[in-house]
């Protein structure tokens, strides 16, 4: 069967990632003066990837003996596919759901696949596609006879599959320009890597995460992962891995057992992970140092302890912070610390205070986001009657989507552009980070 795994973009100025906020994805908006817009241009151009579970998706139904195409825009020649794999979103489902739209009104066989899709189906088998509620990847594993489902609105399945039963996703065949992109902090080409899904944390109230891979962690065999790096090291000589982990050392014996095939085996291999301040402890750092560990990204969030109380999230003191993140700077390891703004108890000063406390930090990166209660959290169903956006699409984390009780989405955009402009805009960022990227 000829498949089109179809991953639909909206015509933006910066870059629309699908494989982040748990497959939701994002918009890497960032602000509009002139610091934001440098950001946006850099990061538009140098780092994008499809979402990790379409990708295992493709590589499922390709060994399978299907004929798949990944492609971002509907090819003129569309009509010659068999079958078309919809990868959604909530930051470009009114882009899937025309598109979905134009290909049934030309009586096409069509599938939609996600996280955002499984928790908000009805837009979309409204439009006339067959919901693949759950991971699409290990309903495609066990199902030779998918066809007879293409019938149904929502497909429900159960399956007994590990991670582990999945083959390596084909990133050579999805990315663009495979051999010249996606270099990491300028100099390593590099590509995303799972190790775990799943993650108990209480955040499950405003994190998607769960609601695709559930709470209970699911482990790749440390092997099995030290075995597909080496595959795309001596393949296509790709030395640095992105792990897409929701909380990566989650599990201390499994990392540990990773670190050392790692560390054994020789490969000469770095990697970035992200995961809570909480579980590194210095012996961890020392492994992951001495296996490859090259960042890490780590949620400070807010400068704020009540206003982080007040929206049910949770993080270590400010002194710990500090401590942790220092002992991973004198490691070499680079950190980048993401913060919000926006909480429903923000104030001015508590976002003034974030943005000094990013600063005082001064990590590699920060990364400021705008608070948002995304679809099918409970979160959401608490704020639902305050939402105040019409379309999903402005779901992206970089805009206001509810009615703030002191700004509204302009001074939330200005709180936004102020925060990326006085963290990269200043002489104790350049002087301390600047030559660990050239």
């Amino acid at each position: 069967m000829k498949i089109l795994l179809l991953d639909p973009q909206r015509k933006v100025s910066h870059r629309i990632s699908k494989d982040t906020s748990g497959g939701y994805g994002t918009g890497n908006d960032f602000g509009d003066t002139l610091v934001p817009n440098a950001l946006k241009y850099l990061i538009k151009k140098n780092s994008h990837w499809p979402p990790m579970h379409a990708v295992y998706t493709y590589a499922v139904l390709e060994k399978k003996g299907h004929q798949v195409i990944y492609k971002e825009e509907l090819p003129d020649d569309f009509m010659s596919y068999d079958l078309f794999i919809i990868v959604s979103s909530i930051v470009c489902c009114e882009t899937e759901i025309e598109i979905i739209k134009l290909l049934k009104s030309n009586s096409k066989k069509i599938f939609v696949i996600g996280p955002f899709a499984t928790n908000i189906p009805k837009k979309y088998y409204e439009a006339g596609a067959s919901v693949i509620s759950g991971e699409s990847e290990f309903y495609f594993l066990g199902n030779k006879k998918f066809e007879e489902d293409l019938n149904k609105e929502i497909i429900k399945f159960n399956h007994d599959f590990t991670v582990d039963d999945l083959p390596y996703p084909p990133w050579d065949k999805v990315i663009k320009n495979f051999d010249t992109v996606n270099n990491l902090f300028g100099r390593n080409k590099s590509i995303p890597i799972l190790g775990t899904r799943g993650c108990p944390y209480s955040c499950q109230t405003y994190c998607v995460y769960p609601l695709q891979q559930g709470r209970k962690v699911r482990q790749r065999d440390p092997k099995k992962i030290v075995d597909e790096m080496e595959y795309w090291k001596k393949k296509f000589g790709i030395n640095m891995f992105i792990f897409r982990d929701p909380v990566f050392s989650i599990n201390k014996k499994h990392t540990l057992e990773f670190c050392k095939e790692l560390y054994e085996r020789n490969l000469n291999i770095k990697f970035v992970i992200e995961t809570h301040l909480r579980i590194l402890d210095t012996n961890l750092i020392k492994e992951l140092l001495r296996c490859g560990l090259k960042g890490t990204k780590v949620g400070v969030e807010s400068a704020n302890a009540e206003v982080l109380s007040n929206a049910d999230r949770f993080t270590v003191s400010k002194d710990a912070q500090l401590t942790k993140i220092r002992e991973l700077e004198q490691n070499k390891i680079m950190v980048s610390a993401m913060f919000i703004i926006g909480f429903p108890t923000d104030t001015e000063k508590t976002i003034n205070n974030t943005i000094e406390y990013a600063k005082s930090l001064n990590t590699s990166f920060a990364q400021f986001s705008v608070w948002t209660p995304y679809p099918g959290t409970p979160i959401f169903k608490k704020f639902e009657d305050k939402i105040s956006v019409k379309k999903y699409e402005s779901f992206d984390q970089y805009n206001l989507v509810y009615r703030h009780e002191l700004f509204d989405a302009k001074k939330i955009r200005f709180f936004l552009s102020k925060a990326y402009s006085r963290y990269y805009f200043r002489f104790r960022w350049v002087a301390k980070h600047f030559f660990s990227f050239i």
